[in-house]
């Protein structure tokens, strides 16, 4: 207790040393604890949106052909809409999925994507994204017609596209441009929650046949498959596998289900956050050698305080513990000082780009340990060279 009772009244008599001793510390701990609360938020992000556009989806993208290729050795190899594999999937294979005779299938649609902009005469193009999609599509994602129906041979709006281009005045049964082709307005969706590559309300879905006759296009980007239930989704894989082998033989796709794609991004998040973390660790570093710096320097101010100290019955062990409680004390007001302004900050941004990042428990406890270990590390060299004067050395000091 007294030797806390010293480094706290040796700090506080030197505020603005100590603040600037203690600034690289709450820098580091500021940056690590900020950086991987914004990534623990946005993994929680990622994950709240894959479960609310279905856990039960199963994606199916063009790959490259292996005859022998292993379903866990399948996702791996490229592929997808925005690959440069060419894809062999045909509007057949989508047919074939949607027999009604496969009990763990509930549906199936192809998906293509539309590189034209959509418009109305004489207006500029709306920031809108353009997809083909079988009828099947809306019943896989759940998505409702706020207007309309969502079935037909004309293009279905997202909510955000037709308030874009018809603003208050109804869309159903207008005419848009979709490159050079006109096409009529059958239907407007009720607002959905986006998720990861999908965002229905900022969406134009034509019917595929539509978008092939656009596109000149033959062939699907992927397929879309909803097992009949969470449960039966490894049953589904295999059933889909099976048909889709009959028809390719040489195994030119790969299927990924929500689930393993959900496990891809949120191990990529991870990664990226703990390295941007590690750089910011480097902060740490700095601070500490700055908190080493500084207490070698008060060693160098206190030799006569020492030297005292240890004539009167002070042991070496004291004066070691009492510079480097000071040491320790510096590096947690810092941990502590950097972790507020964190929370804030995390708070804040957090609530401006939509996403539930906030301190944690973990994150607070973390912080304060670094913070420690640093004020040890660091002090330690300075707290040994204070603890080793002769009493006489130190006396006879200036």
């Amino acid at each position: 207790m007294n030797a806390f009772a010293i480094a706290w009244d040796s700090i506080w008599h030197h505020r603005t040393r100590s603040f600037l001793t203690a600034l690289g510390i709450i820098i580091g701990v500021f940056a690590v604890v900020t950086l991987t609360s914004l990534g623990g938020g946005v993994r929680t992000f990622v994950n709240q949106k894959f479960v609310g556009v279905g856990a039960n989806l199963i994606t199916v993208t063009p790959s490259l052909p292996s005859a022998h290729s292993s379903a866990r050795g399948s996702k791996f190899r490229g592929g997808g809409p925005f690959s440069n594999v060419p894809s062999t999937l045909t509007a057949k294979d989508v047919n074939a999925l949607n027999r009604p005779h496969h009990p763990v299938i509930k549906a199936a649609s192809g998906m293509i994507t539309v590189p034209d902009l959509i418009s109305r005469p004489k207006q500029k193009p709306a920031s809108a994204r353009v997809s083909g999609t079988s009828s099947t599509f809306f019943a896989i994602e759940n998505l409702k017609a706020q207007a309309g129906t969502l079935t037909g041979k004309g293009v279905v709006l997202g909510e955000k596209v037709a308030k874009e281009l018809f603003g208050h005045h109804p869309a159903v049964g207008q005419k848009v441009a979709i490159g050079t082709k006109n096409v009529r307005v059958t239907g407007v969706l009720k607002s959905a929650q986006s998720g990861p590559g999908f965002a229905p309300n900022t969406t134009a879905y034509l019917p595929l046949q539509t978008a092939f006759g656009i596109t000149g296009q033959k062939t699907v980007s992927e397929i879309v498959v909803a097992a009949s239930s969470t449960n039966s989704v490894n049953s589904a894989v295999t059933l889909v596998r099976h048909i889709l082998l009959t028809r390719h033989p040489n195994h030119d796709f790969k299927i990924i289900t929500s689930k393993e794609l959900l496990s891809t991004v949120l191990s990529t998040t991870r990664t990226i956050t703990d390295f941007l973390a590690g750089i910011a660790g480097i902060a740490l570093v700095v601070g500490g050698i700055g908190i080493m710096n500084i207490m070698l320097v008060t060693v160098s101010e206190r030799f006569r305080e020492i030297g005292i100290r240890k004539a009167l019955g002070a042991r070496d062990g004291d004066i070691l513990i009492q510079f480097l409680t000071e040491s320790v004390l510096l590096a947690v007001i810092g941990g502590i000082v950097g972790t507020v302004l964190a929370g804030i900050v995390t708070h804040v941004v957090g609530k401006s780009i939509g996403i539930p990042a906030n301190l944690t428990v973990n994150s607070v406890v973390t912080a304060v340990s670094f913070s420690i270990a640093v004020g040890v590390v660091f002090g330690v060299l300075p707290a040994l060279r204070a603890a080793r004067l002769m009493p006489a050395e130190a006396l006879r000091t200036e």
